[in-house]
């Protein structure tokens, strides 16, 4: 199998020596349409496009619902008690009539998730103005040859 990008350079060079888009598609066992988005240029295939859909079957209610879950499962000191996202799609099925699809819900909790990284400032002070102190307890064998 040949890579993508091999495919999109291939291509490219072929349009330069003259060959048709039907004769490049049947030379590279590739479709008519694949042909013709690289011939134009229209897209590169190594750059992925972003999914930014917003999905119509997350209504308030299944989000709240899924806030709930997690924040249960905060308060839960079990790891063997928590929900995944599975479970809590097959919850919104039997509890609510959820119509939408799992990975609609595994975006949902993926994004409610996502940790905020806590910002902090460094302290930096000039030699002997601070000190910091690490208390703890130690046996000291002294030896003397």
């Amino acid at each position: 199998m040949v890579v993508t990008v091999d495919i999109y350079k291939e291509i490219r060079r072929l349009r330069l020596d003259g060959v048709s888009q039907r004769q490049i598609a049947a030379q590279l066992h590739i479709s008519r349409n694949t042909v013709k988005k690289y011939w134009d240029g229209d897209a590169v295939s190594w750059e992925r496009k972003e999914y930014n859909r917003e999905a119509s079957v997350l209504t308030p209610e299944v989000i709240s619902f899924v806030r709930s879950c997690l924040e249960e499962d905060a308060r839960c000191r079990s790891r063997k008690q928590h929900h995944t996202a599975k479970r809590i799609y097959d919850r919104l099925v039997d509890e609510h009539g959820f119509t939408g699809g799992e990975t609609t819900v595994r975006r949902l909790v993926r994004q409610l998730k996502e940790k905020t990284q806590e910002p902090f400032v460094p302290l930096a002070f000039p030699a002997g103005d601070a000190m910091q102190i690490d208390w703890g307890e130690a046996t000291v064998y002294i030896i003397r040859t």
